[in-house]
Formats: C-alpha cells, sequence, structure tokens
C-alpha cells in the first residue's frame, strides 16, 4: 500500500478528470445508468397536460419541478454525447449537458429493408448518427448534426455516438460540442483513396466556433483540450487548434494532475527535502515555469504543530473553480487533515476551511461543489462535511452515529445528492444535512441555467430545478 498522501492523489485525479460530469445521463438502454442510481429507470407514460413530450410517470426527484419541461421519447434520442477530452476507448456517452443546452443523438440506420446481404454490401446507402442540441428550457432544437457512416467503413461503424458527438471546452473556457466526421474517398482513376477526418466544434447556441480537416485519421480518435487537438504521439505534446491558428507545445505534462483554467498547471512533487518528505508543486503547463510550491508556504498551524520536526507535512490539491484550488494538509502518518483554499496562479492562500479525517483508502472518496465554487461537501472516507469556500465556515459535519455520506451533486439549489451507505441514493438540504422527503431513483445531470435531464426507459426528461 502506497501512502496516504499517494492514495488521496490518486483519488483526486479522478476527481479532476470527473469535474463537471457528476452524474452522467445514461440512454433509454443503458441498465448500468437505474443500477448506479439505486433504483430502476423511471416510468413514461402518456402526453400531460402543459407538458412538452411524454409525460414523467416517475416519483417526484426532489430539487426539480413535478412536471418536466419537455422530454423526448427513445425514437427521438437514445444516448447522450462523449467527453472530447478522454481518448475514444474510455467513452461512455455520458454527458447530456453543455451550457445552457441538452445534447442528445439517435442512432438512424441505413435503409436496408427487402435487401439479401450480398445486397447490403455493395450498396451505397449509410449508416448516421443524429445529434441535437436542444434549448434547455425549451427543448427547441438549436443546432442538429447529421453524421453519416458509409456501411463498408466497418471500422468506424463500430464506433459508439459517444465517441463521435462530444462535450469539451473552446479556447476561452466556455463548453462546446465537438463533432468528429470521417471523410472516406474511393480510388478512382489514377487518384488514390483518401482518409480524412474533420473535427468541428460549436457554441452550445449552435454557432460554428471552428473546423479543422486533416489528411489522415491520425486525430481521428486524439483528445481535444480548449478548442486543441492534443497529439501526444512524439516526446513533446503538441497542441494544434481547431479552426486555424499556430500550434503550440505543451511545455509541462509531467505530474501527476492537472487543474486550473486553459491548460491549467500540472500539479507534481519536489523530493528535494532531506531526510524525508516532498513539497507540492505547481508548474504553468503550457510555459514550464514552476509557478508555486509548498516549500516556501506555512501549512495550517494544527498540521504544523503535529509534524514532527525533520520532517513536512503531506500536501495534495484538486481543482475548486477556475484558477482556484483546494489544498489538503496533514501530518505525515497522521488522519487528521485541514483544507485550504488557493490561487493556482501564485499558490496564495485565500482562505482556511475546517479540519477533515482521512481514511487510508479510497473507496468512499467523493468531493462536490456548487457551480460557482463557493460552498463544497467533502468526503474522504471518515465523515462528509459541508464547508463555506469564500470564509472557510464549515455548514455541518457528518455525526459519528450517522450513515456514511458520499456526496454526489450539487446543483446550487439546496440539495445535496448523496449515497448512504444502507439508504441509497438521497437528497439532503445542502446547507443543514436534513434529509429531504421523496425517492432519487437517479441523480439528474445539470445545465449552466438552472435545468436538469433524467433519462427513463423511453427517453429523457428535463426539469426546471427549483430552490429548496
Amino acid at each position: 500500500m502506497g501512502t496516504l498522501k499517494q492514495i488521496r492523489m490518486a483519488s483526486v485525479i479522478g476527481v479532476a478528470l470527473s469535474l463537471g460530469l457528476i452524474a452522467g445521463c445514461g440512454g433509454s438502454g443503458d441498465s448500468e445508468a437505474g443500477s448506479k442510481a439505486g433504483g430502476d429507470a423511471p416510468k413514461t407514460g402518456a402526453k400531460a397536460p402543459g407538458a412538452k413530450g411524454l409525460a414523467y410517470r416517475g416519483a417526484p426527484i426532489p430539487g426539480l419541478a413535478k412536471q418536466q419541461a419537455w422530454s423526448t421519447d427513445s425514437k427521438q434520442s437514445s444516448q447522450c454525447a462523449g467527453d472530447a477530452s478522454l481518448p475514444a476507448d474510455k467513452q461512455d456517452g455520458a454527458i447530456c449537458s453543455v451550457g445552457d443546452a441538452v445534447v442528445l443523438i439517435e442512432t438512424v440506420p441505413a435503409d436496408t429493408e427487402g435487401m439479401d446481404q450480398e445486397e447490403i454490401d455493395q450498396q451505397e446507402a449509410d449508416d448516421h448518427f443524429v445529434g441535437r442540441l436542444h434549448d434547455a428550457a425549451t427543448g427547441k432544437v438549436r443546432k442538429t448534426f447529421d453524421i453519416k457512416i458509409p456501411v463498408k467503413d466497418t471500422e468506424y461503424d463500430s464506433r459508439e455516438a459517444g465517441q463521435i458527438v462530444q462535450v469539451g471546452q473552446w479556447r476561452d473556457g466556455s463548453p462546446a460540442v465537438l463533432v468528429r466526421t470521417h471523410l472516406a474517398t474511393k480510388a478512382k482513376g489514377l487518384k488514390k483513396a483518401t482518409d480524412k477526418s474533420v473535427l468541428t466544434m460549436y457554441a452550445p447556441s449552435g454557432e460554428k466556433l471552428g473546423s479543422s480537416t486533416f489528411d489522415d485519421i491520425a486525430y481521428e480518435d486524439a483528445a481535444v483540450s480548449n478548442g486543441y487537438v492534443v497529439d501526444d504521439t512524439d516526446t513533446d505534446t503538441k497542441l494544434i487548434p481547431i479552426g486555424g491558428g499556430k500550434a503550440r507545445t505543451l511545455a509541462y505534462d509531467d505530474g501527476d494532475m492537472t487543474i486550473g483554467s486553459g491548460f491549467g498547471y500540472s500539479i507534481g512533487t519536489d523530493t528535494s527535502y532531506q531526510p524525508w518528505g516532498d513539497y507540492l508543486t505547481a508548474t504553468d503547463a503550457l510555459s514550464g515555469k514552476q509557478a508555486w510550491s509548498t516549500e516556501t508556504q506555512t501549512p495550517p498551524a494544527a498540521v504544523s504543530k503535529a509534524t514532527e520536526k525533520d520532517k513536512i507535512a503531506d500536501v495534495s490539491a484538486e481543482p475548486l473553480r477556475g484558477d482556484k484550488g483546494l489544498l489538503v494538509w496533514s501530518a505525515p502518518g497522521k488522519n487528521d487533515a485541514v483544507l485550504t483554499v488557493v490561487d493556482l496562479k501564485t499558490g496564495r492562500r485565500l482562505t482556511e476551511g475546517p479540519p477533515i479525517r482521512l481514511n487510508t483508502t479510497s473507496e468512499d472518496d467523493g468531493s462536490v461543489r456548487t457551480p460557482d465554487g463557493n460552498t463544497s461537501v467533502i468526503q474522504y472516507g471518515e465523515g462528509a462535511v459541508a464547508w463555506n469556500t469564500k470564509t472557510g465556515e464549515e455548514l455541518w459535519r457528518q455525526g459519528a452515529d450517522e450513515q456514511n455520506i458520499t456526496p454526489l451533486a450539487l446543483p446550487g439549489n439546496g440539495v445535496l445528492y448523496a449515497d448512504l451507505d444502507e439508504g441509497g441514493t438521497v437528497a439532503l438540504d445542502a446547507d443543514t444535512k436534513k434529509l429531504l422527503p421523496g425517492k432519487v431513483e437517479e441523480v439528474p445531470e445539470f445545465t449552466d441555467n438552472g435545468y436538469a435531464v433524467v433519462s427513463g426507459e423511453n427517453g429523457f426528461f428535463v426539469f426546471r430545478t427549483k430552490t429548496v
């Protein structure tokens, strides 16, 4: 087993990768989505008065309006988008929201009715995905993406919708949709056959942000970060802008994780301290220059007091919001820790938060925050703690006689969605920890403008959130 710090950092990497994807929406055929949320997929029925689409027949969800704003059935949409920052083999099509919009995808097979296999093999008809970018409030389709897949292109045909339509960020950090298409031409006369990949990004409004065509399919599966294709096939990681512009080189990506806006800061360690211990460092990923190190920082008083004279405090980091980060300080070998908020550009401490207890494993770990980053609930295996990240004030703490609370989502409407050891998925008052009435069959995914997406057995349902 590794040190407490190593285990905690491994857990934090998972938090960083999933930031903003706290509760994904599975498709109507995704049985795993229901089981993870502690119940079967919500039932649906006929259209309800005042509602758009099929009526939601599941139990009312705490924090959401009783009736959906709109819905789509499984014929119109069966999947959500993938994550542009992840490689193709790690996609699960679990992102339904992008800014103030909802992205849903329909899989439409080629029309082969009445054909035998030989005719199917010879035909030129296409299978295709149809992605639709909906206004989260009204369901109105802002943009439609019709991505054709040649029948004979068996490699491309095997792809899932989440590998082709994805959610990421544009160069200014705003949310965006990435569409990957494949252009294949047959050899004709003296012309060779060609394969090209086209990567296009759109704003949540449907506006086209930029598009690039590559002469081969090398970047077809490449991760895309902040509007740049990440080419890590060589020693240096190259950043190729979608839509044109100057390519850049990522100067430093050797840390344990990268957090912060843009290409962020690579969090690593400096092992120069003797006789034992290491400092946490933050290095600007683009310039390669070290921004700061905990070597020049003073640990919280309680941690300094518990640290032996010839040792230094353990520190791990995780993202908070924008260029603010969260540091977790503890004395070596100790489970008592203190939270602090820092400016990621300088390392300057902004707030000292409450003490927490760490566990030696990360199985029960969870960390969520409101969209504005001002409230956070953290669970590091020894009890959840809610606190105000601006003032450092503790809001509540899990009692010793209470079930373990693993936070799942904190959308800013006064509700904390969480798992209990023996109580399944529940909704709690985010300010008081009070158990709210109602059943949570599935934790929704939330948009930036106060709407929530829930997947049902026959489609997707979008609700207005309400403050509790």
